[in-house]
């Protein structure tokens, strides 16, 4: 899969290049949605569009400005950044619901970044930069259509540190929230928890009040409109609204306490809470951002950090919105729309933008149509910068904090999201824990890759050791092979006597061949005998154990209390390997199955006598896989033969009797008169009848185990019938390997 989607896209290059500058025009219309969707423009969407925008835009607003706080920046560049972040995204978005701007988690980070380089650049020159560097690097991949990087962050680990920079925020909050003067928000979680406690009693009473009512209306009126206003979009908008209302409310209340403050000598307002105080008016003039390498190269790890954040956020927020509407991301036009929004943002004073999970949700409880609502909302940020930046003046800080952690709160996933990842799988739950305690008590992209590393570290391991399984017949559906240690509901039985039938779960490469061969040929020592010549002592080995390890297998499998001896099992005949999970095969897989195919030769005794009947058969082999096989000699090329369909009857006394339920399709007598069988895809014609030489060759392709087993089963009658077993070397007789030759599995083979 991988070789094919990497010669696709060097297709794809090589022929745009071709048709370059011809293809211009359409690769500008592909970059650009809106030259698509706004000739189509329904009026009828036209309410719903200006309903979302600005109900989002009464979101940001103070969304923008908290953000902003938590960036270390002053408030106004999170309007920046909303504005441009909403309309640019108008243009070449493809998802209507998704609305980009300031979100919580990169604030968080860019808030690290400027705390890190504080003294060296001021905070709005940091964050012009890191914007500037996470726009280019995500505009490049969007370029050369690096989309698919974006599949090895699993959704657990997103979750994990989502959570963690959520809870992370929320604490860094609390002293404002409190009013608790003189604490550092950007210090480690517990050093902020420590130094809050010690400072307690230094809480501004005034701020408490703020913080604790503005606190408890957010959370009272979404309570309210969850219990009452359900399906009633008039009243969900008030729970939508809650932010901006509460904000203008906590305004007025602080100017009316403020509006009578004392001035200092230079006639600057002494607040009796703490205020934004001013906030200035319009847009700033474009600036280039500018860093030195010396710099640059020590903030790489943190630009990293917050591009993948903004990556991540953005494309999982898109595809969730998409998939509950039914429509279709581009996920390279999503990268580049975001890269373009971001590298264009930086020269404006904006930070870093990508997807709000929480005002794309409000677009699309609004019923949204198009992403002409973005517009609607930078728009409204716009009217705001240039007219309400005055009453920005009063607004409080400990009211900003509360609208700061209720916002936020959405992001903190309940324990039962983690409890149900526990349930489902153990790696998935680690990988969570990994990435959320990590981000809480060291920083967000510490977090992340702690998190991205450990799942990858579990997906090595899984591919290295995947899951193998012996499987056994159904007693009521011989057609029907499973796993009965997976799956216990059903009753079954063993393979017939000495063929096994194995599953791999995974791909046949350098990581697991080792380990892949060593279960096989464990489990074949569980339930089948050496079948070669046995070596006297003086024969083995200083180090061979091999006898101590058998027994040691069969009272794993059998029970400690079974005394299993060679008596009691039977020769192997036939290993039949199922590949239908196997996508792949490399060359250190491909050596693995010839070094497996000798040993298990050894040990059923062809080597030793080589009128042993013993093959190797595979199921289920994909296109690709067969391929490669089939170049190796390990099977032979498949041929366009007539499937036909055996029935195998045991009786009593062990006997069987083998019917073909269906006459082949390509039937023919041999020159002896006898008539050959098409016993399955990729097997020639087998002389079951007369006293031909038969022709033993292995590695036989099936389309399914019933087919194998079939195969195995005429093939080795047929063999033990035109071959005559040879005494063993030494003179002694092998009376069980002569019954397991000329009486085990006899049957007589009738047509219908």
């Amino acid at each position: 899969m991988a070789d094919q989607e990497l010669k696709a896209f060097g297709r794809s290059i090589v022929n745009w290049a071709k048709a370059f500058p011809s293809n211009t025009p359409r690769y500008v219309v592909e970059r650009l949605p809106i030259i698509k969707w706004l000739p189509k423009y329904n009026r009828g969407w036209a309410l719903r569009d200006i309903i979302a925008g600005i109900t989002v835009g009464l979101i940001v607003v103070p969304q923008g400005m908290s953000y902003a706080k938590v960036a270390g920046l002053p408030v106004q560049h999170g309007l920046y950044s909303a504005y441009i972040g909403a309309i640019f995204y108008c243009f070449m978005g493809t998802s209507k619901d998704l609305t980009i701007g300031p979100t919580a988690v990169i604030s968080l980070i860019t808030g690290e970044l400027v705390a890190e380089l504080a003294g060296r650049m001021t905070p709005p020159q940091v964050a012009a930069i890191s914007c500037l560097c996470v726009g280019a690097l995500t505009f490049i991949m969007g370029v050369l259509r690096l989309g698919i990087i974006l599949d090895f962050f699993p959704t657990t680990v997103l979750v994990g540190y989502t959570t963690g920079a959520a809870a992370t925020i929320v604490i860094q909050q609390i002293p404002k929230w409190l009013g608790i003067p003189n604490i550092n928000n950007r210090a480690p979680v517990y050093t902020i928890i420590i130094t809050m406690l010690k400072a307690i009693k230094t809480l501004s009473w005034l701020d408490l009040v703020f913080g604790l009512v503005g606190f408890f209306i957010l959370i009272a009126i979404g309570l309210a409109v969850d219990r009452w206003g359900r399906g009633r979009f008039s009243i969900q908008l008030i729970k939508i609204s809650r932010f901006f209302i509460v904000t203008v409310l906590a305004t007025a209340v602080s100017y009316a306490v403020n509006k009578d403050a004392p001035h200092d000598a230079k006639g600057n307002i002494i607040p009796r809470i703490s205020i934004l105080k001013t906030v200035p008016s319009g847009l700033p003039h474009p600036e280039v951002p500018s860093v030195t390498s010396e710099i640059f190269s020590e903030i790489v790890p943190k630009l990293f950090a917050i591009a993948l954040a903004t990556i991540l956020e953005h494309i999982a927020i898109s595809k969730a919105f998409a998939r509950r509407n039914r429509y279709q991301i581009d996920t390279n036009q999503e990268l580049l729309a975001l890269g373009a929004a971001n590298i264009t943002a930086s020269f404006f004073g904006a930070y870093t933008v990508t997807g709000s999970f929480s005002r794309s949700a409000v677009k699309f409880q609004c019923g949204v149509k198009s992403p002409f609502a973005g517009f609607v909302t930078g728009a409204l940020v716009l009217l705001a910068l240039f007219f309400l930046t005055p009453a920005f003046y009063y607004i409080p800080d400990a009211a900003l904090s509360a609208v700061i952690m209720v916002a936020v709160s959405t992001l903190i996933s309940p324990p039962s999201v983690f409890i149900q990842f526990f349930k489902v799988n153990l790696w998935d739950f680690l990988s969570s824990q990994v990435a959320l305690w990590v981000t809480i008590f060291v920083s967000v992209e510490t977090g992340i890759a702690a998190g991205v590393g450990f799942s990858l570290l579990v997906l090595l391991f899984r591919v290295a050791r995947p899951n193998f399984h012996v499987l056994r017949q159904l007693k009521d559906r011989p057609d029907v092979f499973i796993d009965s240690s997976v799956d216990s509901t059903f009753e079954t039985v063993p393979a017939p006597h000495g063929v096994l039938v194995f599953r791999i779960e995974e791909s046949t490469t350098f990581p697991n061949t080792d380990s892949f061969k060593s279960w096989v040929i464990d489990e074949v020592y569980k339930y089948t005998r050496f079948g070669g010549r046995v070596k006297s002592s003086a024969e083995k080995l200083w180090s061979d154990d091999l006898d101590v390890h058998i027994r040691n297998l069969r009272k794993i499998a059998h029970g400690p209390e079974s005394n299993i001896t060679d008596d009691d099992l039977p020769l192997l005949r036939s290993v039949i390997f199922d590949f239908s999970a196997v996508n792949n095969i490399d060359s250190t897989g491909l050596q693995g199955l010839f070094d497996l195919r000798e040993l298990l030769r050894d040990y059923a005794g062809v080597t030793d006598y080589p009128t042993t009947f013993f093959e190797v058969h595979f199921v289920g082999i994909q296109a690709n896989v067969l391929h490669i096989l089939e170049l190796s000699g390990i099977t032979r090329p498949v041929a366009p033969i007539a499937l036909q369909k055996v029935e195998v009857l045991e009786h009593a006394e062990g006997e069987g009797e083998i019917r073909a339920l269906d006459a082949p399709l390509a039937d023919s007598k041999n020159a002896d008169g006898s008539r050959s069988v098409p016993g399955d895809v990729g097997s020639a014609a087998i002389s079951v009848l007369g006293s031909s030489p038969f022709l033993k060759e292995e590695g036989l392709v099936h389309l399914t185990v019933r087919d194998a087993v079939d195969s195995v089963l005429i093939r080795s009658q047929a063999w033990d019938k035109d071959v005559v077993p040879s005494s063993p070397d030494d003179g002694s007789s092998d009376s069980d390997s002569s019954k397991h030759h000329n009486g085990e599995n006899k049957a007589e083979i009738h047509y219908v």
